[in-house]
Formats: structure tokens, C-alpha cells, sequence
């Protein structure tokens, strides 16, 4: 078993294609960092990578942001799951004083710096573009996390195109007519709707899913 010393160094001059793959890759939602919230520590929501733990990193209250830096939490997470020692060593170097919201945001800056640079190095392309806009690729697991409530962004998915529905009057905390659910492929459902699939001529399309 490789020591902690042993570890191969994955920081920016040195990180190779595999290993930026390997690091942007998505874990099995047991293996995922899960946010806690409330008083009780509750879980409220999951990221399976590091695009989707950005993503929630930006809705979850700042003292929550602070309960997890403070405990090494996401740090634990990043270099033993996802196995980049090099961001992890970046969060740790994070002042400790900083207010609540200061935290977030320079852990949100340092995040998005990461991504930027594993993205580069791993030369795949994640996203596809439509009139000149990037499109994300999600997974079904993934594409669960946009489901609308809490105040998180809203979408779902139409034979393979993922559209943002979270301005629509329709889609109120992710919920349409107390009977679908963002945050799911609903492609079946929007085939036997009373209404066409002309209502999603007025969606953005933000992805595809893979």
C-alpha cells in the first residue's frame, strides 16, 4: 500500500492526462462528499466530483462551508477519494480567520483555479457548445442535484438535452404540477403531456446527458 510519502505528486507542473482524468472523474454517490446541514448535522446534498461539489459548494451556507474546513472535511475528501494531494495542500493553506462568506469565496476561487488547470492537462473535452455556449455533460447522478429545491438550480432532461427550467412559473421549487420532479429525465413524461415539446423551445439547453 502506498505511503503518504510514497504519493505521486499531482500538482500543476507535474499532473499528467491520466491523472487530471482520474481526479475530474465522477465516484459512486457512496463514495461522494456529503454536506451536512442543520443543527443535526443532517446530509443535504451530495457531489460525486469536483464539478458537482463546486455546484453545491456555492448553495450551502457559509458556517456549513466553515463546519467542513474546519474538521478537514473537504480536504479528506479531495486527496484520499479523489486523489489530488495538490488542491487539498491549497485549501489547507486557507487562512483559518477569514469570516464565514471570505471562506467561501476563496474556497470557491480556489476550486474553480483547480478545475481550470485539471481541465487543461486532461485535454478531454467535457463540454460541447451550441451557438457558441459550452455545454456541460452530466450523468444521471449528477443531473440529480439540479432538482430545483432549496433554492438550487432547476433542470431536467429531454431525450438527451439538459434544459434549465428554474425561471419557469411551472417549475416552482423544481416541481411541476405536484407531479414531476427536476433533477430527472423526463423524457417519457413531456411525450404523453397534454402540451408538446414546443415548451422547451422556450428553456435554455445548459447540457447533454451521457
Amino acid at each position: 500500500m502506498t505511503s503518504a510519502k510514497e504519493k505521486p505528486s499531482t500538482d500543476k507542473a507535474t499532473v499528467d492526462k491520466a491523472a487530471a482524468q482520474k481526479i475530474l472523474r465522477s465516484v459512486p454517490y457512496e463514495q461522494g462528499f456529503h454536506f451536512a446541514s442543520g443543527s443535526s448535522k443532517n446530509i443535504s446534498e451530495t457531489a460525486i466530483n469536483l464539478f458537482s461539489f463546486y455546484e453545491e459548494l456555492t448553495t450551502i451556507e457559509s458556517k456549513w462551508v466553515k463546519f467542513h474546513f474546519q474538521r478537514r472535511d473537504f480536504q479528506n475528501w479531495i486527496e484520499t477519494t479523489l486523489g489530488d494531494q495538490e488542491l487539498a495542500s491549497r485549501i489547507d493553506k486557507t487562512l483559518p480567520q477569514l469570516t464565514d462568506e471570505e471562506l467561501k469565496k476563496k474556497l470557491l476561487k480556489t476550486l474553480q483555479a483547480r478545475l481550470t488547470e485539471l481541465q487543461t492537462v486532461s485535454n478531454i473535452p467535457s463540454k460541447q457548445t451550441i451557438s457558441g455556449e459550452e455545454l456541460k455533460k452530466f450523468n444521471v447522478e449528477e443531473l440529480k442535484q439540479y432538482n430545483g429545491q432549496a433554492g438550487k438550480t432547476a433542470y431536467l432532461t429531454f431525450e438527451g438535452k439538459v434544459y434549465d427550467v428554474t425561471d419557469s412559473n411551472l417549475w416552482q421549487g423544481g416541481n411541476h404540477m405536484s407531479a414531476h420532479q427536476a433533477g430527472k429525465d423526463l423524457t417519457e413524461a413531456i411525450k404523453s403531456a397534454p402540451h408538446g415539446t414546443e415548451v422547451l423551445s422556450k428553456m435554455k439547453q445548459v447540457g447533454v446527458l451521457t
